[in-house]
C-alpha cells in the first residue's frame, strides 16, 4: 500500500517564474516543505477549530488556541506567527500561521492578501519549497461559492512573486530561491480542486499574456 503521507498524490496546476504549483491532500501540520503555511481566524464559527488547522494545533500541543485565547496572537488581519522550530510531529520545517480576522468578512481580498503574505514570507526565509492552506472550512465558513477561491489564491500568490522578482532585478534583494507550490485540501476534494485550480490557472496566464502583448 502507498504511504499516502510520504508519497501524496500531486495534481500539478501550472509553473511560472520557476515555481511550480501543485495541489496535495495533507494539512498544514503534516506538509513535507520548507515553509507550511495555515490561516486562522479570531474566532470560528462554530464549535471550534477542526481538520488540518485542528490537527495543527493538536501538534504543536495547542499552543495556536493558547496563544489566541491570551491574545498573545490574535489572529487579526494579516497577523502572523513564526513557528521556526516545531515540535517533531510536525513534518515542515518552520510554519506560519497568519491571521484572518472575522470569519464573517471573509472575501476575496482578504484572502487574496493574505496569499501574497504567504508566499512573501516564505522567499524571505528561504524556502525552496511551500504549501498553503486556506483554512476556511476548518474555521466552520462553508459558503465560498461566491469566493472563487482558486483564482483569488492563485492570483495573490503570482502577484507577490512577479514582484519579489521585480525587487531582486532592482538589485534590492537576493533572487528567490522558491521552486514549490503546493495548496493543501481534503482528500474528498483534491480532483475537484486540481481540476479548478488548474483551470483558474490557465486563465490568469491567458490574461497575463494578452495583457503583456497590449502593452508591447
Amino acid at each position: 500500500m502507498t504511504d499516502t503521507v510520504s508519497s501524496p498524490v500531486r495534481l500539478p496546476i501550472g509553473s511560472i517564474d520557476a515555481v511550480e504549483f501543485d495541489v496535495v491532500a495533507w494539512g498544514p501540520a503534516h506538509a513535507d516543505v520548507d515553509f507550511s503555511v495555515a490561516c486562522m481566524f479570531e474566532h470560528e464559527l462554530g464549535a471550534g477549530m477542526a481538520g488540518g488547522l485542528l490537527a495543527l494545533d493538536q501538534a504543536l500541543g495547542g499552543a495556536l488556541s493558547r496563544l489566541r485565547a491570551a491574545g498573545a496572537f490574535r489572529a487579526q488581519p494579516m497577523e502572523t506567527l513564526l513557528v521556526t522550530t516545531p515540535p517533531p510531529g510536525v513534518t515542515p520545517r518552520a510554519v506560519l500561521v497568519i491571521g484572518m480576522g472575522d470569519p464573517a468578512l471573509l472575501d476575496g481580498d482578504v484572502l487574496r492578501r493574505a496569499c501574497r503574505v504567504a508566499l512573501r514570507e516564505a522567499i524571505r526565509y528561504g524556502a525552496e519549497s511551500m504549501a498553503f492552506a486556506p483554512s476556511v472550512l476548518d474555521a466552520g465558513h462553508t459558503d465560498n461559492a461566491a469566493l472563487n477561491m482558486q483564482e483569488v489564491m492563485l492570483d495573490g500568490m503570482m502577484e507577490a512573486l512577479r514582484a519579489e522578482h521585480m525587487v531582486a532585478e532592482a538589485g534590492l534583494a537576493r533572487a528567490p530561491v522558491l521552486r514549490h507550490c503546493t495548496f493543501d485540501v481534503g482528500a474528498p476534494r483534491l480532483q475537484a480542486a486540481g481540476r479548478a485550480f488548474a483551470e483558474a490557472f490557465a486563465r490568469l496566464t491567458a490574461a497575463q499574456q494578452a495583457a503583456s502583448g497590449a502593452r508591447a
